[in-house]
C-alpha cells in the first residue's frame, strides 16, 4: 500500500507538470491561420460581439465553407475569449480529454491503488503518441477540432460502453442529455462522428439482443444513435462542403493515391499508437485474458474513424487524432487488466516513459 501511495505521489507530480508544460506550450503558439478568419463574423468580416454573431457566422459557414458548424461554434467562442483565456481553455479541455480516456481505461479493469499511475499513463500517451502536437492541440483551430471534438466524443462512448455492464447504472439524466449530446457528437468531424453513429448503433444492438437494455436505457440508447447519425448526416451534406471542395481541388488525390497516404500514415504518424497498441495487445494476451466489448468497441472506432477518410480528398495527420485517442484508450485498458493481482512495475515504467516522451515533445515545440 506505501508503494503504491509513493508511486501515485510521483505519477500526480509527474502530470503537474505536464500541465505546467502544456500551458507554457499553448502560450507560446499565438492565434494564426484560419484563427484570423473565424475571430470575425464570417458573414460580414465584422468583430465578432456576441452569441448572435457566431450563429449567424456558423450559418454562413454551413451554406458556405463546411458542415462543422457546432465544432466551429465552439472555436468562434474560444476566439471571442482572447488569447490568454482560450489557452486555459485548451488546457482544461485537455485535462478533461485525459479523464475520459482514463475512465474508459478503467470501466475494464481494477485501478486500487493504481489511478495516478493510469492517468498520467493516458495523458502521457496523449500528447506522445499526437500526430501532430503543433497542429491538433496548440492551433487554436486545431484544439477546437480534435480537442474539444473529442470530449464530447468520449463522453458519448462512455456512456455507450458502460451499458455492455448490466451493474453499471446509467448517468443521471442520460435520456435527457442524450439527444443534445448525440447531435454534437455526430455533427463533429466527417470521420469521427459517424464512425461513433455506427458504433452506438451497434452497442445498442448487442445490449437489446443479450436482453442487458431495457425501459429508460433502451430509449436514451437508440434516442442516441439516431441523433449522432443525424447530427453526422448534417456534418457531411452541408452544401459548404462542395463548395470548399471545389476551392480546394488542387489538395485533392486520386482514390489510389489516397490509399498509399493512408497506408503511409500507418507506417508514420499513427505508428507511435499503434505500436503502444500491440505491445498492451502481448501482455494482455500472455496474461491469459480476452479483448473485451467495450475494448473491442474502441477498437472498432478507431478503424472505422481512420477508414472513413478514404472518401475525404485530403486527409492532413492532424486528422488522425481521435482515431489515435481511441487507440489509447484501449491500449491503457489493456495494461492496467494484464498487471492485474501481479507486479505493475511495467505499467509504471511504460507511464513514466509515456510522461517523459510527452515532455519532451512539448518542450520540443514550445522550442521552435
Amino acid at each position: 500500500m506505501i508503494e503504491h501511495g509513493r508511486k501515485n505521489i510521483i505519477q500526480i507530480l509527474l502530470v503537474a507538470v505536464m500541465l505546467v508544460v502544456l500551458f507554457i506550450a499553448n502560450r507560446a503558439i499565438p492565434f494564426m491561420m484560419d484563427d484570423e478568419w473565424y475571430a470575425t463574423n464570417l458573414r460580414d468580416g465584422g468583430a465578432l460581439k456576441g452569441l448572435s454573431d457566431i450563429f449567424v457566422s456558423q450559418m454562413w459557414h454551413w451554406y458556405n465553407w463546411g458542415g462543422r458548424v457546432v465544432t466551429h461554434g465552439f472555436l468562434q467562442l474560444s476566439l471571442m475569449s482572447g488569447e490568454f483565456a482560450a489557452d486555459i481553455i485548451n488546457t482544461l479541455m485537455t485535462l478533461l480529454l485525459v479523464f475520459e480516456m482514463y475512465s474508459l481505461a478503467r470501466l475494464h479493469g481494477e485501478t486500487k491503488g493504481r489511478g495516478a499511475v493510469l492517468f498520467a499513463l493516458e495523458f502521457g500517451l496523449l500528447i506522445a503518441c499526437c500526430p501532430n502536437f503543433k497542429m491538433s492541440m496548440l492551433w487554436q483551430a486545431g484544439c477546437a477540432n480534435y480537442v474539444y471534438s473529442s470530449v464530447w466524443i468520449l463522453l458519448f462512448y462512455l456512456i455507450y460502453i458502460r451499458a455492455f455492464d448490466t451493474d453499471e447504472k446509467d448517468i443521471p439524466f442520460s435520456a435527457v442529455f442524450m439527444m443534445p449530446l448525440g447531435l454534437i457528437t455526430g455533427w463533429s468531424t466527417e470521420n469521427m462522428g459517424p464512425a461513433a453513429a455506427c458504433v452506438a448503433a451497434l452497442i445498442t444492438f448487442i445490449c437489446i439482443k443479450e436482453g442487458k437494455t431495457g425501459g429508460t436505457r433502451k430509449i436514451w440508447m437508440i434516442e442516441g444513435v439516431v441523433a449522432s447519425a443525424w447530427g453526422s448526416v448534417m456534418c457531411i451534406i452541408a452544401p459548404g462542403n462542395f463548395i470548399r471542395k471545389d476551392d480546394s481541388s488542387e489538395l485533392a488525390l486520386s482514390f489510389a493515391d489516397r490509399c498509399l497516404q493512408m497506408l503511409k500514415g500507418i507506417g508514420g504518424y499513427l505508428f507511435p499508437a499503434l505500436f503502444v497498441l500491440a505491445v498492451s495487445l502481448m501482455l494482455l494476451l500472455k496474461s491469459g485474458k480476452k479483448v473485451r466489448h467495450g475494448e473491442a468497441a474502441l477498437l472498432c472506432g478507431a478503424i472505422l474513424s481512420y477508414g472513413a477518410m478514404i472518401l475525404s480528398p485530403h486527409y492532413p495527420d492532424r486528422a488522425a487524432f481521435g482515431t489515435c485517442v481511441l487507440i489509447e484508450a484501449c491500449a491503457g485498458s489493456f495494461l492496467i487488466r494484464a498487471s492485474e493481482g501481479k507486479n505493475d512495475r511495467i505499467i509504471t515504467v511504460i507511464s513514466v516513459l509515456s510522461v517523459v516522451s510527452a515532455v519532451i515533445v512539448m518542450g520540443t515545440v514550445n522550442a521552435i
